[in-house]
Formats: C-alpha cells, sequence, structure tokens
C-alpha cells in the first residue's frame, strides 16, 4: 500500500512529490539498521547494548523496505510494480520471519540462560553476575537516543514529502511499531538495577522479535496478494 500511494501521490493533481525528503527518509532509516546490526558485532566484547537494539534491526528493516518501495514507486512502470515489489516482498519477508523466529529463541534461550544462573543460588549467582551482571547501560542509553533522533527525522521527512503519507495507515502503523519496540528496550534497560539488565534486555529482545514476525507475516500476505493480483490480471 505504501508504494502505492507513493506512485499515486507523484501523478495526482495533489501536489508533486518532493523525493529529496523522501530519499532522507530512507537513508536515516537504513542508517539507524546499520546501528543497530553492527551493535550485534560487538556483542562478546562487552561493550554491546545486548539483544534488544540489534533485533531493533528486524523492525526498521522491514520499514526501510517499505520505504525503499516508495522509491523505486517513482523509478518503475507502474506495470512492472506490482510484480517486482511483489515477488521481491514474498522473498525477503519469508526468510525474515524464518530468522526472526529463529532469533526469538535465541532471546528466550538466553533469557531462561539467565534466570537459571540468577536463581541458582550461590554458585549459579556467582556465574550470572560474572558473565551477565555488567550491562552497558549508559552505552546503550546513547544508542537508544541516536537511534529515536534519527527516526524522528524520518518521519518529519515523510509528510513534507508529500502530506498524502499521512493518510497511509499500514506506514504510520510501522513507524509507530519502530518508535515503540525502541521505547520498550529504553524502558526495560532502566526499569531494574544494573546487575539485572542484561535479563530485561533479553526480555526486550522477544517482544521486539515477536513485532517483527508480526509484520513480516503481514508484509508476505501482502505480497502474495499482490502476486496474484499481477498474475491475474496480466494473463
Amino acid at each position: 500500500m505504501s508504494s502505492a500511494l507513493a506512485a499515486v501521490a507523484v501523478k495526482s493533481g495533489a501536489g508533486e512529490m518532493r523525493k529529496l525528503p523522501l530519499i532522507v527518509a530512507l537513508a536515516l532509516v537504513v542508517v539507524c539498521v546499520l546501528i543497530e546490526m553492527s551493535s550485534a558485532a560487538f556483542m562478546h566484547t562487552g561493550d554491546a547494548p545486548g539483544l534488544g537494539i540489534p533485533y531493533l534491526a528486524l523492525v526498521d528493516g522491514i520499514l526501510a523496505y517499505s520505504l525503499g518501495l516508495m522509491v523505486f514507486a517513482i523509478l518503475l512502470p507502474d506495470n512492472l510494480q506490482a510484480k517486482v515489489q511483489g515477488i521481491v516482498g514474498v522473498i525477503l519477508m519469508f526468510f525474515l520471519a524464518l530468522a526472526t523466529i529463529v532469533l526469538i529463541f535465541v532471546a528466550l534461550a538466553n533469557l531462561l540462560l539467565m534466570v537459571g544462573l540468577f536463581f541458582a543460588i550461590p554458585f549459579g549467582t556467582a556465574v550470572y553476575g560474572f558473565e551477565f551482571g555488567h550491562f552497558p547501560r549508559g552505552a546503550a542509553a546513547a544508542v537508544l537516543s541516536l537511534l529515536m533522533l534519527l527516526k524522528i527525522v524520518a518521519s518529519i521527512c515523510l509528510p513534507i514529502s508529500h502530506p498524502r503519507f499521512l493518510d497511509d495507515k499500514g506506514l504510520i502503523l510501522l513507524i509507530a511499531t519502530s518508535f515503540v519496540a525502541t521505547i520498550i528496550v529504553s524502558f526495560l534497560h532502566g526499569l531494574v538495577p544494573i546487575l539485572l539488565v542484561s535479563i530485561t534486555d533479553a526480555l526486550a529482545a522477544i517482544i521486539v522479535g515477536i513485532l517483527a514476525l508480526i509484520w513480516a507475516i503481514v508484509v508476505l500476505i501482502g505480497s502474495i496478494i499482490a502476486v496474484v493480483f499481477a498474475l491475474t490480471t496480466s494473463a
């Protein structure tokens, strides 16, 4: 729906789309995804902000994909948009959904491990404190603040590009999900004493993963419908 809206906005008489703000919005969301994914590279060094922030890339990756469709809707001919976008969407969302399911279970396994160690007094608790009791909450807060700033600017760029983006309920809900996911991670990081943040961070990763899985399934279904519609109308 988002890519269709972009195409209609460009070609309708409701006003000309400003392409640059749309491209800036896409670039900012891609930067968010890169920041989130790169934080995972430091997960075993003691400097990384846990699992919650890397898992945000699942939700923001879907948002970047949706914004990318809008950009391509401007460039591609109408008769190619539904087919190309539908096929690409089916492939990407199918594998993203599978990967998200695996990552949810990874986070769940980490959560159960940490909880089990923490309550295995005294030796398990000591192992937990040594391995997981030193979460870098300050570094995580800084990264989350930067991500929130980038997302706010990207959100402002969309109505500047064209006011009709505000009518796209699916896009608005996806952007809201991205903000909510970021807030959830930040809230769970600050909810408990520093000793327990690794546990709540794993819980945040599970919640974010579930949100991403829901959106991956929604986009996958929409992409399948788009492919079927494109094939039936061109037959």
